[in-house]
Parts: structure tokens; sequence; C-alpha cells
């Protein structure tokens, strides 16, 4: 073997190391990622989620918007 081969060998080896290292540390990152994803969710009442839709469409709750669109155009007619 000559030095040039063994520059080689130990080029490809530091090169696929690295890879690997790549490799390894995506795969736990992934797996990782996979089995705290499930904690997450929770389930979702579907009537809850419903009468908070509708409670959002109310005019109390849009009230503050009302009131902000109200200054904006008393500002724009004002300035």
């Amino acid at each position: 073997m000559t030095m040039l081969d063994a520059v080689v060998i130990a080029a490809t080896s530091v090169t696929s190391l690295t890879f690997a290292a790549i490799s390894i540390a995506s795969a736990a990152t992934l797996a990782y990622l996979v089995a705290t994803d499930n904690r997450r969710h929770k389930p979702v009442d579907g009537a809850a989620q419903f009468r908070r839709h509708l409670d959002a469409l109310s005019d109390d709750s849009r009230e503050h918007l009302r009131e902000q669109i109200r200054i904006a155009r008393e500002q724009r007619q004002g300035g």
C-alpha cells in the first residue's frame, strides 16, 4: 500500500464517519419528534369547538373590533 492509498483510505474513513454521525443524529432527532408529537394532540370535542366558534362570532366578542374600526375611521377623517 502506497502513501497515497493510505491518505485516500483515511479521508474516506473520516468522510464516512462524518456522514454516519450526521445520519445517527438526524435519526435520533426524528425519533424524538415522532415520540413527542403524540403527546401534543388531545382529543377534540367537536361540540365544544363548535360552541367556541359561535362565541367568537357573537356581537359581544366582536365589539372591540368595531371600536377599533370606529377609531381608525375617526382618525382618518380628522387627519
